[in-house]
């Protein structure tokens, strides 16, 4: 997720023992009542960790806020959803979202402890980044975990419908691993060794989705957005794989949707991989976000959209890509791909919005360009990093015509 490997700690031993946090605090004493950040991870939902270089918490830390990234289990140990799981102590439902009932417990602990590393509980801002970004949109629709923050922060979520499994879905799923008949308890006697090398060589390409509703609206604040071309990284490099590619993320709708969507694509500048970049980023990422803002802002909290738009230099194939904003909202921007002033400036204005928000709910402040509020008929999506382009209007008809 754009951690520069030279960089990256060498693993040299690991553990099933996973569940820990990171905090970064400057001022740890009771009673400080500083603003809380608290970081989810990426990754799919089966990779990352919460001490990749790019979340160190240090740079924001030092703006007056406690800076938390948790660690939760990932892959066929989080998101597992096998029968005799959905009755264990922890509810019925458990199985297949044993990674979100992780980050509850993991913010269950910060609201009971934060308060002697200077933080202040009841001030605590949730965010994550892909299916970090995903599990928040998540947790912030679920009753039980109401208090334990109050305001949420999703980067480049995946919020379209395949981004969650239903429980069928993911009970039959389960049922090509282990037979039915299998007990929790013999489930739990298994090495995290075996579950993992029967994930790594049988499940390559599946992703580990919650078992969940889609993700429809917050119930608290939130800050929502995406990048310009969060998928040009993971399309082909040669055009017959491109039109296939396009030609997959058309399935399933009617005839004349496909037809009107190719007409769209028609009408855009860019070669071929823009055109399809444009079709699968905005299905994925940026319609969606579109959609849970317009629900949330409709249930009365207040939203913030952006559209993150700068183009790094090195990076010039790939734009705006997945993930490219992560080391400007930490301030690690210059770990990895050549910075310039431009970077720096950027990053001290996304970090500024970013910790106004987790401070008070508002984003904006003297010298910060206009970030106007969304509502539930006029969505603002705030480029940052870079001009808007045409289409950043959340009532665009690409997102009108691929609405499932």
């Amino acid at each position: 997720m754009g951690a520069d490997p030279a960089v990256v700690p060498p693993i040299s031993r690991l553990s099933e023992d996973c569940l820990y946090l990171n905090i970064w605090t400057p001022q740890p004493r009771v009673g400080a009542r500083l603003p809380v950040m608290v970081w989810i991870h990426g990754g799919s939902n089966e990779n990352g960790y919460a001490y990749e270089p790019n979340y160190r918490g240090g740079p924001l830390a030092r703006e007056g806020v406690v800076i938390v990234t948790i660690a939760y289990r990932l892959g066929l140990l989080g998101f597992f959803a096998h029968p005799s799981l959905g009755s264990e102590r922890d509810g019925a439902g458990a199985g297949g979202r044993q990674g979100l009932l992780d980050q509850i417990a993991a913010l269950r602990w910060i609201r009971a402890h934060i308060a002697a590393f200077g933080g202040d509980p009841a001030n605590v801002t949730v965010s994550g980044e892909s299916a970090g970004g995903t599990d928040i949109a998540l947790l912030a629709a679920m009753p039980q975990v109401r208090g334990l923050f109050a305001r949420a922060i999703i980067e480049s979520g995946y919020l379209a419908p395949d981004g969650v499994t239903s429980l069928p879905a993911a009970r039959n799923f389960a049922a090509r691993l282990f037979s039915p008949a299998i007990t929790a308890e013999q489930l739990r006697a298994l090495h995290w060794q075996e579950i993992v090398a029967l994930q790594d060589r049988k499940l390559r390409g599946h992703f580990y989705t919650p078992v969940a509703p889609v993700p429809h609206r917050s119930q608290v604040p939130l800050l929502i957005g995406s990048n310009a071309n969060e998928y040009r990284m993971y399309l082909p490099a040669d055009e017959v794989g491109l039109h296939a590619a396009l030609a997959k993320e058309l399935r399933g709708l009617p005839l004349y949707r496909r037809r009107a969507v190719r007409r769209w694509t028609a009408q855009l500048g860019g070669d071929l991989a823009s055109k399809v970049d444009a079709v699968s980023s905005g299905k994925a990422f940026h319609c969606p976000a579109a959609r849970m803002a317009a629900a949330t802002a409709a249930g009365g909290q207040t939203v913030h959209l952006y559209r993150f738009m700068r183009v790094r230099p090195g990076a010039h194939n790939l734009g705006a890509y997945h993930g490219a904003e992560i080391p400007y909202v930490f301030g690690t921007a210059d770990d990895w791909l050549p910075a310039s002033a431009q970077d720096a400036a950027l990053a001290q204005q996304i970090q500024q919005y970013w910790l106004n928000f987790a401070r008070t709910g508002r984003p904006e402040a003297a010298g910060l360009p206009r970030w106007p509020r969304s509502t539930s008929r006029t969505l603002a999506v705030l480029p940052i990093g870079g001009a808007a382009a045409s289409d950043t209007s959340a009532k665009t008809a690409l997102c009108r015509l691929l609405r499932p």
